[in-house]
């Protein structure tokens, strides 16, 4: 029994000291790999969704910009014809914004890289096959408005449509996409001096000189729209981040339209 006895020995409180303090090390490190793993698996997550927005703002914005003018000729040939042949002219009335029949083009603003945000308004003839900038069809013949603008930091979008018998329906704003800090838009103009020229301009620049259309023949004076979007950086709390990216664009041409039916 004494034998025993003598051959039992515990761990001295040295021992355990010295044996917690190596498995405090040893957690701490674990604990500051899985941190950083995290962070940068929450890093990359936010950069992916950066990258959605980005690419679904700017295809919604070129395919409204292509659709602008659009009108269903095709159903002048149906029977019966319709009362009033779908034209330029008749499709796209002045109203509002649109001072000169046939426009189906619109914005403001000055295409500044800061200050103020550009809107950005196009118009179409809706058929069964159109969407508009929430991605909805409209009925056919209805003449559809959709306007880009920024409001917080959210790129929305409001469609306006007015009926074949003139109703105006309730206009619908939502959200494109999150994240945005500005919005610019600049617009191709064939300028008529000789010799013809070709350059951007703002909206301002637009109004004031060559116009949105030619008043005497209808034709579109916009022949592309280029557009810039900046977005709010993900990761700007971390050192060395900006608070914004730097402005990705995008330039679309558009199909002028000819005023016969």
């Amino acid at each position: 029994m004494r034998q025993t006895l003598a051959n039992q020995r515990g761990v001295n409180l040295i021992s355990l000291m010295i044996a917690l303090t190596i498995g405090a090390f040893l957690l701490a490190g674990l604990f500051q790999v899985w941190f950083q793993t995290r962070q940068t698996f929450n890093a990359q997550g936010q950069l992916a969704q950066l990258q959605d927005n980005e690419r679904m703002a700017l295809t919604i914005m070129a395919n409204t910009v292509q659709t602008g003018g659009y009108y269903p000729v095709y159903l002048n040939y149906q029977v019966p014809a319709p009362a009033t042949p779908y034209s330029l002219l008749t499709s796209f009335p002045i109203i509002g914004d649109y001072t000169v029949a046939g426009q189906s083009i619109y914005g403001t603003g000055t295409a500044s890289a800061t200050g103020a945000n550009d809107t950005l308004e196009v118009r179409f003839v809706a058929d069964t096959n159109t969407l508009d900038c929430l991605g909805q069809t409209e009925t056919q013949g209805s003449l559809v408005v959709n306007l880009y603008s920024v409001v917080g930091t959210n790129l929305e979008c409001t469609v306006s449509v007015t009926t074949l018998a003139g109703a105006t329906i309730a206009p619908v704003t939502l959200p494109v996409v999150a994240g945005v800090s500005h919005l610019a838009v600049r617009y191709n103009t064939l300028q008529t001096p000789t010799p013809a020229t070709y350059e951007y301009l703002n909206a301002s620049a637009v109004a004031s000189g060559v116009g949105w259309n030619n008043a005497s023949t209808s034709n579109s004076n916009i022949q592309s729209v280029q557009i810039a979007l900046t977005f709010n950086n993900p990761l700007s709390g971390q050192p060395g981040q900006p608070t914004t990216l730097p402005a990705i664009s995008r330039t679309v041409a558009i199909t002028v339209p000819n005023p016969s039916p």
